[in-house]
């Protein structure tokens, strides 16, 4: 496999992850108890339409979205005839606006905007779920209260809003951090992890003299958003990631405000002077990210345990055609022992917790279908244990055995393209429900360091708890704010480029910044009033920080 092709297809792999027999069960009892899928197959059976995404991962060539061995499960279990309709992802969205504008909705609606089905829910398009959802116990498996109160419409009068089944996320690992490629700082600094952010600089220099043609030290634009994964290690030692917020002394203020986000800017324009930091960090695009990140000795980024995780498996697959792949050894950075003078509070490098459910993924039941029960079957049918089974670990000696008793996956055939797309069915059951798989793929190929790079994920993990859930997993912008918000992120990273870049003086930082306070300030000073109005119902839900 060429190199080009590999980077492709670790692309898709990667964006796809902000995005992988023989029972079902029924209530009785209020217990999930064990009955045939096939007692029902003689049976006639209802034609119901499902519309859905396919969250990047689409059916291979050959393969009937309507009838293959994963949605058969699904259509055992409610015993119809389902007819998909699976666009791709890049015209998911232009098709789902178009069915919701319409009204000729399919019986059962997947779809990853949940705002926008949620407004046409408000109009009568969808039925409230909540009845179904407190009978069913397939369901609740892995959709938790707490999940359906995430989940429930903010703006639909009290005790109603239930219009949509989330995906779990329960098993993605909360908390983010700086990843870092361990085996460089083996080779570089004798496997001592740097303890303050001048000797992570040293440690930059260090590689880049001895590879003067490498970028160590690099960035991937995504939209608006100037500075991402490679370009944040620095602003996340300060305790001020670029587009975030802090709440200080019980005031929302913008991060790009704050002193901590000035003396990071500085620092990173000392490193874009040297030649360290990447030259071409303002129009690095995925793809070029992927080709320096994961084929040059780019020495860390900042992302989630999982993600992680998710990078070691699809490494994995390219192990054969690019043998230097196996040496890369990523791994979460230790805290740092000394901050900068200038960081506040080191509670502010704190990862959070991620909503317990993931984005906008949504099943939905139409209003207008004649069997909303039989519909409901469907939903339920996402959630039965032989599906779970199909997806995360197919059939023993085809995708894995059985070594002293634990399931050991067979790596090139479980991840094979032939099964693995079918993990945008786990619309219900989540993207990480496999995370225990990962592992243990991730564990066969790194051998020995596994125990270390495993204790570090699991205290990234664990340190997102002190952090609590976000203000914004329950806040909801006015029309104002929203309106700005693209125009905002535009302001900071035009203003943050330009001084890493050395085309304004830090003096005309300091004026850009009370710009941007006059210009924007009010949407930070709308979510100063939310806390204030919810202060308690937000620290029950978790919300740590309110009281910060």
């Amino acid at each position: 496999m060429k190199k080009t092709k590999a980077v492709s297809i670790m692309l898709t792999g990667i964006l796809a992850m902000g995005t992988l027999l023989a029972a079902c069960s029924k209530e009785e009892g209020g217990q999930a108890v064990e009955s045939s899928p096939t007692a029902k197959t003689n049976q006639p059976r209802t034609k119901l339409k499902l519309f859905m995404a396919d969250s990047g991962l689409p059916h291979p060539s050959g393969v009937d979205p309507s009838n293959n061995s994963f949605i058969n499960i699904i259509e055992d279990y409610a015993n119809v005839d389902l007819s998909l309709e699976v666009p791709s992802a890049q015209d998911f969205k232009t098709k789902v606006d178009l069915l919701l504008a319409s009204g000729n909705l399919p019986d059962i609606l997947h779809t990853t905007y949940a705002v926008d089905a949620e407004a046409r829910a408000r109009e009568g398009a969808f039925i409230d779920l909540k009845k179904y959802y407190d009978k069913s116990p397939m369901v609740q498996k892995y959709i938790t209260p707490e999940m359906m109160e995430f989940a429930r419409d903010p703006l639909a009068p009290a005790g109603t809003g239930y219009w949509r089944i989330p995906m779990s996320n329960a098993k993605f690992m909360n908390g983010s951090g700086v990843v870092a490629r361990y085996d460089l700082i083996e080779k570089y600094n004798g496997g001592k992890y740097p303890e303050t952010v001048d000797e992570w600089i040293d440690l930059l220099r260090k590689i880049k003299k001895a590879q003067p043609d490498t970028p160590v030290f690099s960035n991937r634009v995504i939209n608006d958003k100037l500075l991402n994964y490679g370009g944040l290690p620095i602003y996340y030692w300060y305790g001020a990631l670029p587009y975030e917020y802090r709440v200080q002394s019980g005031k929302v203020v913008s991060n790009f405000t704050l002193p901590e986000f000035k003396a990071a800017t500085e620092k990173m324009k000392m490193l874009y002077s040297e030649g360290i930091f990447d030259i071409e960090f303002a129009v690095v695009d995925a793809k070029k990210w992927i080709e320096k990140y994961v084929y040059n000795d780019v020495l860390f980024s900042v992302d989630s345990p999982s993600a992680v995780i998710q990078e070691y498996i699809f490494e994995s697959q390219f192990y054969k055609e690019t043998p230097s792949l196996k040496s890369r050894v990523l791994d979460m950075a230790p805290s740092l022992t000394k901050y900068p003078a200038e960081l506040k509070d080191v509670k502010y490098t704190w990862g959070k917790m991620l909503n317990p459910i993931r984005g906008g993924h949504s099943l939905l039941i139409s209003s207008k279908t004649k069997d909303p029960d039989l519909a409901w079957k469907v939903i339920e049918g996402f959630a039965a244990q032989n599906l779970h089974e199909a997806i995360y670990w197919g059939k023993e000696g085809e995708t894995f055995s059985t070594q002293n008793g634990k399931r050991v996956p067979i790596v090139d055939k479980i991840n094979d393209p032939s099964r693995a797309w079918a993990l945008h069915l786990g619309v219900i059951m989540g993207f990480e429900e496999g995370i225990e798989i990962k592992k243990t793929i991730v564990e066969q190929n790194i051998g020995k360091v596994y125990g270390q790079v495993s204790t570090n994920l699991d205290k990234v993990a664990g340190e997102a708890k002190k952090g609590g859930y976000p203000l914004t997993a329950f806040y909801v912008p006015s029309d104002a704010a929203k309106n700005k918000a693209v125009e905002s992120r535009e302001f900071i990273s035009k203003t943050t480029a330009e001084a890493i870049m050395g085309k304004i003086t830090m003096q005309q930082f300091d004026e850009r910044v009370k710009e941007f306070v006059s210009k924007y300030g009010f949407m930070y000073d709308e979510m100063t009033k939310y806390i204030n109005d919810n202060k308690d119902a937000l620290r029950k839900k978790g919300v740590v920080e309110v009281d910060w």
